[in-house]
């Protein structure tokens, strides 16, 4: 199951659930991201979860329900699943 700590370098991802982070960026749906890498901030809860196209910022106390529910936001899109190129 898809959550913060299973995504995969390079794999896309697709918003399924309109969201706000921690900075308050509005995420909706249809939004296509490339997974880079996350960071955590132990002192504060803080993950960065860095995409090619923007980044998501999450803190365990205040976005705890996405943390939990992260499948429920997000899809990880299969290579087979992505039109071929022309």
């Amino acid at each position: 199951m898809l959550n913060i700590y299973t995504m995969k370098t390079g794999a896309t991802y697709v918003v399924n659930k309109t969201f706000t982070d921690f900075y308050g960026n509005l995420f909706s749906p249809g939004e296509m991201l490339t997974y880079v890498q996350r960071h955590f901030l132990p002192y504060d809860g803080g993950h960065t979860i860095v995409f090619k196209e923007r980044n998501i910022y999450l803190q365990e106390e205040v976005n705890g329900e996405i943390i939990d529910s992260f499948a429920d936001y997000l899809t990880r899109i299969e290579d087979s699943s992505l039109p071929s190129p022309s």
